[in-house]
């Protein structure tokens, strides 16, 4: 399957994300866990139909999935704080976030 790199970049944060979902404490995981692994299955399905999509809705779905790069970024940050995600991690999630948000914003400008 031939796939653009923010795709790919996106399909793999989510791997290595829910590799470290299953690493945190089950009170955390089946609540704040939970949302951010909802949060980029969203993602992923945002990309996977823009690829496919006519310019005006391929628009709309790139945006979308700028606003739910955003929004894992705060819960991201909100784990870090409550101490669910150690710094390391942290920090290593919050770049993927930032290069997928780059990648993403410059196929919403040539849109």
């Amino acid at each position: 399957m031939n796939t653009t790199p923010v795709f790919q970049k996106s399909y793999d944060f989510y791997k290595q994300l829910y590799i470290n979902l299953r690493q945190i404490p089950k009170r955390d995981r089946f609540t704040w866990g939970e949302k951010c692994d909802e949060m980029a299955i969203c993602l992923i399905k945002s990309i996977a139909e823009s690829e496919f999509s006519q310019p005006q809705q391929k628009r709309l779905l790139l945006k979308d999935a700028s606003r739910t790069v955003d929004l894992l970024k705060i819960y991201i940050r909100l784990g870090f704080e409550l101490r669910i995600l150690d710094q390391k991690k942290y920090i290593s999630i919050q770049n993927e976030l930032q290069e997928i948000g780059k990648m993403l914003g410059g196929w919403i400008k040539s849109v």
